[in-house]
């Protein structure tokens, strides 16, 4: 596992309330590597539009042409090269669980995306055009998000939302069940619904790590491990994030000013809101609330 961190991609694409990312790349004759081995948290889809790519992901070794795609689920080793050498060019989508569903405890994630995540669930790796008819209409879908720009996803929001909940409607008819013994994920996923619904119900207010471990209860560092293995954030990157989000609701809903709303999202220092702000959200308040709709 150790070995493994080794390879993680950092980068989180998208914005908190709108976590996807859009890639348009094409690479020239002569091109080797197009990327190297990593993985991510996300989800992500890749769809070749132009000449062949040798896709890995963990163990297993896919050759793409023009039209193919790949799913690449949470977590999974994965790399690309060229054929030959020979020029290529992908249009691909990474993704968080959060686009789909805010909420990991509640009954769509436990029925949709949990299983998937956890390996309980496995959804098709290649997808290629001809095979069977699901198969064309899983790329046509995700072709059809070639016309959304790569740095403007809120603007493009619900046709991305439809799409992407489309495809995961298609893969899900077409996944296969794992049977695994026991019921460990559920258990442990249950048993911190109360820390989850503490944070939302308590998150204008200052909590400590000891505070929602003892919720449990559990140690510190065994309510850290388990919290970000389930939630794939630590919990007070949850708890910042979701103090984020309140706070956007008022910013685009009142004309509180925004110390106040600071105050009221649980942030007692406004530089320190403006600066959690700007690292989640990617602009200031100020230029969030200037370039809202609402």
């Amino acid at each position: 596992m150790a070995k493994k961190k080794v390879y993680e991609e950092k980068l989180r694409h998208g914005t908190a309330e709108v976590p996807i990312g859009i890639h348009k790349l094409s690479y020239p004759q002569g091109t080797d590597a197009i990327f190297y081995l990593h993985w991510h948290q996300e989800f992500e889809i890749l769809v070749v539009t132009e000449g062949q790519i040798r896709f890995s992901i963990e163990d297993r070794e896919y050759t793409l042409h023009t039209g193919d795609g790949v799913f690449i689920n949470s977590n999974l080793l994965h790399s690309a090269r060229t054929v030959d050498g020979q020029p290529c060019s992908f249009f691909a989508l990474d993704f968080s669980w959060q686009f789909l569903h805010e909420d990991i405890h509640g009954r769509f994630a436990g029925k949709y995306l949990r299983p998937v995540i956890d390996g309980k669930r496995l959804f098709p790796e290649y997808i290629s055009r001809g095979q069977e008819d699901w198969q064309g209409e899983f790329l046509d879908t995700i072709l059809e998000l070639r016309q959304c720009p790569e740095h403007d996803m809120e603007s493009y929001e619900l046709l991305l939302r439809s799409r992407i909940m489309a495809v995961w409607d298609i893969l899900n008819r077409h996944s296969i069940r794992v049977k695994q013994g026991g019921g460990e994920g559920e258990r442990i996923s249950e048993r911190l619904e109360p820390v989850i619904s503490y944070m939302k119900e308590n998150y204008a207010y200052e909590m400590t790590l000891a505070e929602l471990a003892e919720l449990i209860p559990m140690s510190e560092g065994q309510f850290c491990r388990v919290f970000k293995k389930n939630m794939k954030l630590s919990p007070m990157q949850y708890l910042m994030r979701y103090r984020i989000l309140q706070s956007c609701r008022l910013l685009r809903d009142t004309d509180k000013k925004i110390g106040e709303i600071a105050n009221l999202s649980g942030f007692n220092n406004i530089s320190y809101y403006n600066k959690v702000f700007l690292q989640t959200i990617g602009c200031t308040p100020r230029e969030y609330r200037a370039n809202s709709d609402y």
